[in-house]
């Protein structure tokens, strides 16, 4: 359950960092920046993107690099897609959530499952721009000359459990998550970059049946 939750987690926001980031320093106007943010991403009616990740794991000296897609559609659809080195699908769409892998498929209802619909509302909050209004994480925001840095702390036992911390870095002309960075209690992290963007793509139904 928790290496599904980390996959999931790959589009959302960032957790806070306990000391302030190298080259980047308080947001000026953090009322300023939540109006446009929200309303940036009210105008985003869909998503296409590429994606590469990069691992880290103690247990391990070499680091585990894998690339696929990413696919959202307003108001609450994403499909999540490892395509190399291994195939990984993850699609939510509404409150029915399906996992795919090399051996088996599993489908799940959100609503029914604590975890699953915590997970449910951090992708839907980061696509709507209402992260501030989710009371699992305490945000803070940084900026520099280019980029926002959404810092988000656990503010749950159950994400307590799971994360460190997370940390999302938008651009800051668009307010598109450029890279994702999710770090865990035992020091292993996740980094997650976005590239090749497409908005507001008409995307077919089918990338998100979950059945």
């Amino acid at each position: 359950m928790k290496n599904l939750f980390i996959f999931l987690l790959t589009f959302c926001i960032s957790l806070a960092a306990q000391a302030q980031p190298a080259g980047f320093a308080p947001i000026k106007d953090q009322a300023a920046f939540k109006q446009k943010f929200a309303l940036a991403s009210g105008r985003i009616l869909s998503i296409e993107s590429d994606f590469s990740q990069v691992k880290n794991l103690s247990m391990l000296k070499d680091k585990i690099n894998s690339k696929g897609k990413f696919y959202y559609q307003k108001a609450n659809k994403v499909r999540i897609e490892y395509t190399k080195p291994f195939q990984y699908l993850m699609v939510l769409n509404n409150n029915s959530m399906m996992v795919k892998d090399e051996q088996k498929t599993s489908n799940y209802n959100t609503r029914s499952n604590k975890v699953m619909q915590s997970i449910n509302n951090i992708m839907l909050d980061c696509m709507r721009g209402t992260v501030y209004q989710n009371k699992e994480f305490n945000t803070v925001v940084y900026e520099s000359p280019r980029e926002i840095l959404l810092q988000l702390t656990p503010a749950t036992s159950v994400m307590k459990k799971l994360f460190a911390r997370i940390e999302v870095y938008l651009d800051k002309n668009d307010f598109n998550v450029l890279r994702l960075n999710m770090i865990e209690n035992g020091g292993d992290n996740s980094l997650m970059t976005f590239t090749n963007r497409i908005m507001n793509k008409t995307l077919n139904d089918a990338l998100f049946l979950t059945r």
